[in-house]
């Protein structure tokens, strides 16, 4: 049996693709990179140790991801979730629509070579496709977010990839969040906590994703809104380490009070300044290679 395949939200995880923080994180250009404000170098790192830590006594196996070239400026390659996904086949690399991530590809790539993942497909041209805008709720359909880092070419070709495995991709078109540079995916609105429980933001969601997530007997908990916008959405953006077993930020304490309201386990960590100033929550912190 392979040990890789990630076609669920919310399975046991069992391995998983991070990345460290480039040591000269803080130093690269805020507007270039479209970070909120400064960072500071040391709290980023203790962010981020935090959050490994807890993926790591989860019993998770944690592969570091190892850029070919270290000091290349590739400073949202921490955020592993985005350029690939992974099915029981092998792995799909995605083009990635912030055009400054483009290279990241090529360390997935490297990764999967290594790891010996046979790559199934690839997303190619001007199509672009984000894992920020993937969402399984089951292991046989994934809804995609069309977003301004997901195009309909690129969404074609996932679609296209997917038809030859049996699964079935579901097009999201998504509402303009703030400005074309900012990162609102579909995992901007919604994370899956269990097969059949998810959280998200109402007043933002669809009417046709409420209908799809009605439909499949998920019920969606309505995230305080006060926080997911000062929280510029990220409380949203909430990690399963399995069913009910979530990694989640602090700061956020009536979203927190409600997912115990529904029997989840929190796990907490700070990212104010490692996921809040660079726009990435704790799912966009990792590409799952196995759940099970």
């Amino acid at each position: 049996m392979n040990n890789y395949g990630a076609q669920n939200m919310v399975a046991c995880l069992k391995k998983v693709l991070m990345k460290r923080p480039q040591k000269f994180m803080s130093k690269v250009d805020l507007q270039k990179w479209n970070y909120t404000s400064p960072l500071d170098q040391d709290f980023i790192n203790e962010n981020y140790n935090e959050f490994y830590k807890i993926i790591k006594n989860s019993g998770a196996e944690i592969v570091d991801l190892k850029l070919i070239n270290e000091n290349a400026e590739l400073c949202d390659s921490i955020f592993t979730h985005d350029p690939s996904l992974v099915l029981k086949e092998g792995a799909i690399i995605l083009n990635m629509g912030k055009k400054l991530r483009r290279k990241e590809t090529e360390e997935h790539i490297n990764f999967y070579n290594k790891e010996q993942i046979p790559i199934i497909g690839k997303i190619i041209n001007n199509g672009s496709v984000e894992g920020g805008d993937c969402l399984w709720i089951n292991s046989k359909t994934l809804l995609v977010g069309e977003s301004d880092r997901t195009n309909k070419s690129g969404i074609n070709q996932l679609s296209g990839i997917l038809n030859k495995h049996n699964i079935l991709l579901i097009p999201i078109k998504l509402p303009k969040y703030d400005n074309e540079k900012s990162c609102f995916h579909l995992m901007s609105l919604i994370s899956m906590l269990d097969d059949d429980l998810a959280i998200g933001c109402m007043s933002l969601l669809p009417l046709d994703l409420i209908n799809l997530l009605n439909k499949n007997n998920i019920k969606v908990i309505e995230i305080p809104e006060d926080e997911y916008f000062d929280s510029k959405t990220l409380a949203v953006n909430i990690l399963a380490l399995s069913p009910r077993n979530l990694v989640a930020m602090k700061g956020y304490p009536k979203t927190i009070d409600l997912l115990y309201k529904y029997g989840c386990q929190i796990n907490l960590f700070s990212g104010s300044e490692l996921c809040i100033k660079a726009e990435g929550g704790p799912t966009c912190l990792t590409r799952p290679i196995w759940r099970e």
